[in-house]
């Protein structure tokens, strides 16, 4: 049988792991993740609100994660970042909201990310 001192302490170790950086999810009401929502027919505005343990640039892949997925649900090729804002500068919580414009053919007069190469890259 296990003893209470073990029981205890796995129990302690489950709830650390529990505050460690922020998985790539929908965000929620008691989670952090990304959101995004429609301005547009081939435009899109994608946050992800990270916590403490997350770094900047693992915020800014999720972020571009959940670009490449709305792209290519919603029948593009391609996205382009439109504007970028870090939110939260001064917190320790990274947040960053991409306006995103997706693209059937690669546009001629701005750079833009390939959204399956993009999926398939990054993890």
């Amino acid at each position: 049988m296990f003893s209470k001192k073990w029981w205890w302490s796995s129990l302690f170790a489950l709830v650390v792991c529990a505050g460690c950086a922020t998985q790539y999810q929908r965000e929620s009401v008691f989670k952090n993740g990304y959101s995004d929502y429609r301005v547009g027919d081939d435009r899109f505005v994608v946050t992800f609100r990270a916590n403490e343990h997350t770094s900047a640039e693992k915020t800014m892949r999720y972020a571009m994660k959940r670009a490449a997925e709305l792209t290519l649900r919603h029948g593009y090729r391609y996205f382009a970042i439109i504007d970028q804002t870090h939110t939260g500068k001064h917190l320790s919580y990274p947040s960053l909201r991409l306006s995103i414009q997706c693209y059937l053919e690669a546009p001629h007069d701005r750079e833009a990310i390939e959204a399956a190469v993009f999926q398939m890259t990054k993890k």
